[in-house]
Protein backbone atom coordinates (compact mmCIF):
# COMPACT_ATOMS: atom_id res chain seq x y z
CA UNK A 1 0.00 0.00 0.00
CA UNK A 2 1.09 3.55 -0.72
CA UNK A 3 0.21 7.03 0.48
CA UNK A 4 0.62 9.82 -2.03
CA UNK A 5 1.55 12.96 -0.11
CA UNK A 6 -0.39 15.80 -1.71
CA UNK A 7 -2.34 18.76 -0.36
CA UNK A 8 -5.42 17.79 -2.38
CA UNK A 9 -5.49 14.20 -1.12
CA UNK A 10 -8.62 12.96 0.61
CA UNK A 11 -6.36 11.35 3.23
CA UNK A 12 -5.77 13.68 6.18
CA UNK A 13 -2.27 12.23 6.71
CA UNK A 14 -1.22 13.09 3.16
CA UNK A 15 -2.63 16.60 3.55
CA UNK A 16 -0.73 17.25 6.80
CA UNK A 17 2.54 15.87 5.46
CA UNK A 18 2.27 18.00 2.33
CA UNK A 19 4.51 21.05 2.07
CA UNK A 20 1.37 23.15 1.52
CA UNK A 21 -0.13 22.32 4.96
CA UNK A 22 -0.51 25.16 7.44
CA UNK A 23 1.83 23.68 10.03
CA UNK A 24 3.78 26.54 11.66
CA UNK A 25 7.31 25.96 12.90
CA UNK A 26 10.40 27.92 13.87
CA UNK A 27 14.04 27.42 12.93
CA UNK A 28 17.15 28.89 14.55
CA UNK A 29 19.51 30.96 12.44
CA UNK A 30 22.27 31.91 14.85
CA UNK A 31 20.63 34.16 17.45
CA UNK A 32 17.65 34.77 15.17
CA UNK A 33 14.48 32.70 15.05
CA UNK A 34 12.86 32.17 11.66
CA UNK A 35 9.09 31.67 11.86
CA UNK A 36 7.42 29.83 8.99
CA UNK A 37 3.79 28.92 8.44
CA UNK A 38 4.55 25.98 6.14
CA UNK A 39 7.38 24.06 4.55
CA UNK A 40 6.28 25.49 1.20
CA UNK A 41 6.52 29.02 2.56
CA UNK A 42 10.01 28.26 3.84
CA UNK A 43 11.10 26.62 0.58
CA UNK A 44 9.76 29.42 -1.62
CA UNK A 45 10.92 32.14 0.77
CA UNK A 46 14.50 30.92 0.47
CA UNK A 47 14.46 32.18 -3.12
CA UNK A 48 14.37 35.78 -1.89
CA UNK A 49 17.40 37.65 -0.51
CA UNK A 50 18.26 36.95 3.10
CA UNK A 51 16.96 39.69 5.39
CA UNK A 52 14.45 40.98 2.83
CA UNK A 53 10.84 41.82 3.61
CA UNK A 54 9.87 39.56 0.69
CA UNK A 55 11.53 36.56 2.31
CA UNK A 56 9.77 37.17 5.62
CA UNK A 57 6.44 37.71 3.81
CA UNK A 58 6.73 34.39 1.94
CA UNK A 59 7.85 32.52 5.08
CA UNK A 60 4.42 33.54 6.49
CA UNK A 61 2.46 31.88 3.67
CA UNK A 62 1.13 28.37 3.09
CA UNK A 63 -0.63 26.47 0.35
CA UNK A 64 -0.82 27.57 -3.24
CA UNK A 65 -0.26 31.18 -2.19
CA UNK A 66 3.24 30.23 -0.97
CA UNK A 67 3.99 28.31 -4.17
CA UNK A 68 2.87 31.21 -6.35
CA UNK A 69 4.89 33.73 -4.32
CA UNK A 70 8.07 31.77 -5.11
CA UNK A 71 7.38 32.15 -8.84
CA UNK A 72 7.94 35.91 -8.43
CA UNK A 73 11.35 35.46 -6.79
CA UNK A 74 14.60 36.48 -8.44
CA UNK A 75 16.13 33.62 -10.41
CA UNK A 76 19.43 32.33 -9.16
CA UNK A 77 21.04 28.92 -8.81
CA UNK A 78 21.90 29.53 -5.16
CA UNK A 79 20.15 30.70 -1.99
CA UNK A 80 21.61 32.16 1.19
CA UNK A 81 20.49 31.12 4.67
CA UNK A 82 22.21 32.15 7.87
CA UNK A 83 24.98 33.67 5.76
CA UNK A 84 25.71 30.38 3.97
CA UNK A 85 25.36 30.12 0.20
CA UNK A 86 23.74 26.86 -0.92
CA UNK A 87 23.44 25.49 -4.47
CA UNK A 88 19.85 24.70 -5.47
CA UNK A 89 19.21 20.97 -5.69
CA UNK A 90 22.42 20.10 -3.83
CA UNK A 91 22.65 17.77 -0.83
CA UNK A 92 23.00 20.90 1.34
CA UNK A 93 19.77 22.27 -0.15
CA UNK A 94 18.03 18.96 0.55
CA UNK A 95 19.34 19.15 4.12
CA UNK A 96 17.50 22.47 4.51
CA UNK A 97 14.28 20.75 3.42
CA UNK A 98 14.92 18.03 6.00
CA UNK A 99 15.58 20.65 8.68
CA UNK A 100 12.24 22.34 7.93
CA UNK A 101 10.34 19.05 7.74
CA UNK A 102 11.89 17.90 11.03
CA UNK A 103 10.91 21.18 12.71
CA UNK A 104 7.37 20.83 11.34
CA UNK A 105 7.22 17.30 12.76
CA UNK A 106 8.69 18.16 16.16
CA UNK A 107 6.55 21.28 16.65
CA UNK A 108 3.17 19.92 15.46
CA UNK A 109 1.71 16.97 17.38
CA UNK A 110 -0.85 16.27 14.63
CA UNK A 111 1.93 15.99 12.04
CA UNK A 112 3.70 13.47 14.26
CA UNK A 113 0.47 11.50 14.65
CA UNK A 114 -0.13 11.60 10.89
CA UNK A 115 3.38 10.39 10.13
CA UNK A 116 3.26 7.58 12.68
CA UNK A 117 -0.06 6.45 11.23
CA UNK A 118 1.63 5.87 7.87
CA UNK A 119 3.59 2.94 9.33
CA UNK A 120 3.84 0.15 6.76
CA UNK A 121 2.98 2.41 3.82
CA UNK A 122 5.29 3.42 0.99
CA UNK A 123 5.25 7.20 0.73
CA UNK A 124 4.98 8.71 -2.74
CA UNK A 125 4.72 12.24 -4.10
CA UNK A 126 3.13 12.08 -7.54
CA UNK A 127 1.40 15.36 -8.27
CA UNK A 128 -1.18 16.28 -10.88
CA UNK A 129 -2.52 19.69 -11.89
CA UNK A 130 -6.18 20.73 -11.64
CA UNK A 131 -6.96 19.00 -14.95
CA UNK A 132 -5.33 15.72 -13.85
CA UNK A 133 -2.14 16.08 -15.90
CA UNK A 134 1.01 14.85 -14.09
CA UNK A 135 3.23 17.66 -12.81
CA UNK A 136 6.93 17.29 -13.69
CA UNK A 137 9.15 16.27 -10.77
CA UNK A 138 10.91 19.07 -8.93
CA UNK A 139 14.50 19.72 -9.93
CA UNK A 140 15.37 21.19 -6.53
CA UNK A 141 13.58 18.67 -4.28
CA UNK A 142 12.76 15.54 -6.28
CA UNK A 143 9.93 13.33 -5.06
CA UNK A 144 12.38 10.54 -4.21
CA UNK A 145 14.31 12.88 -1.88
CA UNK A 146 11.13 14.31 -0.35
CA UNK A 147 9.74 10.83 0.34
CA UNK A 148 13.07 9.56 1.68
CA UNK A 149 13.15 12.44 4.18
CA UNK A 150 9.64 11.61 5.45
CA UNK A 151 10.45 7.89 5.54
CA UNK A 152 13.62 8.50 7.57
CA UNK A 153 11.80 10.85 9.94
CA UNK A 154 9.06 8.24 10.36
CA UNK A 155 11.64 5.54 11.14
CA UNK A 156 13.21 7.83 13.77
CA UNK A 157 9.82 8.70 15.29
CA UNK A 158 8.88 5.04 15.49
CA UNK A 159 12.17 4.18 17.21
CA UNK A 160 11.63 7.05 19.67
CA UNK A 161 8.13 5.78 20.40
CA UNK A 162 9.47 2.35 21.36
CA UNK A 163 12.16 3.72 23.71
Amino acid sequence: MTLNIASYSEDWRAQLLSTFAHTPFALRCGAREIRCESVEGFWQGLKFPEGSADRDRVFALWGLEAKRAGARAPTDDTIVLCGERVQLGSPEHHALAEKAMRAKLEQNAEVRRALLETAGLVLTHELVDESGVPVPDSRTLPAAVFCAIWTNLRDEAMRDQVC
